[in-house]
Parts: C-alpha cells; sequence; structure tokens
C-alpha cells in the first residue's frame, strides 16, 4: 500500500510495510523498535540515512567556491550601478533615468505573446540645433526572442506600436523609431 504525503506523491513503503521517512525520522531522534532494528528493510532505510547524513555533513563543511563566472557577473552589476546614469531629457527640468526607461520597454515586450526582451538601448536624438534642452525623440534598439511559429512581421509590428504608444503616453519619451532585432527562437513543450 503507498503512502500518500501532503503536497507530495505518493511514496512506495518498505517491503515491510514500513515507510522510510518514519523509519529515518526514528533513526534521527534515536528511538528505533524493535522491527527497525532487526528488519533487513529497515535497516537498509537507516544506513541509506547514516550515509545520506555523512554526505551532506562533508558538502556542508567545504567550502563554496563560485565559478568565476558569478563573481564577473556580480562585480559588473555592482560597477555599472555605480557608474552615473545616463538621463534621457523629458523637458528642461524633467530627466529620466535611461535603465528606468529601457526596462519599462523590456516590459512591453515581455506583455506580447511569442515574444521575449532580451536587451533594449535608447538612444536620444538631439534637438536640430543640438542643445538638447527641449525633449528630444529618442530611438530603440531592442534584441528579441520569438516563440517558433508566430508571425514575426505581425508581433513584431505590433510590439513596436505597444513600444511608441509606452515612450510617448506613459514615459513622457517620444519615440522616433524602434530596431527590433530577432536573434534566438524558442518552441513550446508539446
Amino acid at each position: 500500500m503507498a503512502v500518500e504525503r501532503s503536497g507530495a506523491e505518493r511514496v512506495e513503503p518498505l517491503a515491510c510495510g514500513r515507510d522510510a521517512a518514519d523509519v529515518w525520522d526514528h533513526a534521527e531522534a534515536g528511538v528505533l523498535d524493535e522491527h527497525e532494528l532487526t528488519c533487513p528493510h529497515c535497516m537498509r532505510a537507516h544506513a541509506d540515512h547514516d550515509r545520506l547524513g555523512g554526505l551532506v555533513a562533508r558538502m556542508a563543511a567545504e567550502p563554496l567556491r563560485p565559478p568565476p563566472s558569478v563573481l564577473e557577473q556580480v562585480m559588473g552589476a555592482v560597477v555599472a550601478d555605480l557608474r552615473p546614469h545616463e538621463l534621457l531629457a523629458l523637458g528642461p527640468d524633467a530627466w529620466l533615468g535611461r535603465p528606468t526607461a529601457e526596462a519599462a520597454l523590456r516590459h512591453v515586450v515581455d506583455t506580447m505573446d511569442g515574444l521575449r526582451a532580451r536587451r533594449c538601448r535608447i538612444e536620444q536624438l538631439r534637438a536640430p540645433d543640438g542643445s538638447g534642452d527641449d525633449p528630444a525623440a529618442v530611438w530603440v534598439r531592442v534584441t528579441v526572442a520569438a516563440r517558433f511559429g508566430v508571425d514575426l512581421a505581425s508581433v513584431t509590428a505590433r510590439v513596436r506600436q505597444m513600444m511608441i504608444s509606452a515612450g510617448d503616453r506613459t514615459l513622457g519619451v517620444p519615440i522616433a523609431g524602434v530596431d527590433i532585432l530577432v536573434e534566438d527562437l524558442w518552441e513550446e513543450p508539446a
């Protein structure tokens, strides 16, 4: 007879009918009963518990050494956060951090069915006189991954329209154009 645990799948008992988790709990507490001390199936479960406990203890005692790539990624993020962020001019006395605007526009892509944003870069175009005092339009370049089989022409046109609308209405940044580069595909599992 299988034992059903709350929130878990059904677990088959040991050949003697006992639940291995109960044997482990009894071994942990030091209260094995007569059956568990003499039954070969329970003794094997108890021995497995001891071996696993020893392995876990040895692994816990080993110092953690993250791969160099993790350290590089963390340090890159820290250094990037320390750099002054470039600002987008919204008006004579209004500015918006470029990373904030880029994150908002990536979110627009992520809400679309069939696309996932990878990177987004905003370049502010300067006013004709080069002053940049008045809000100038921006150009957005976004890289995406697309679901295999999606109509790329249709979905990228919708994303382009939504990004232009979000830039103007939500961020207050007029978007002059959007370049979309599809750099990867993914397939939904069957």
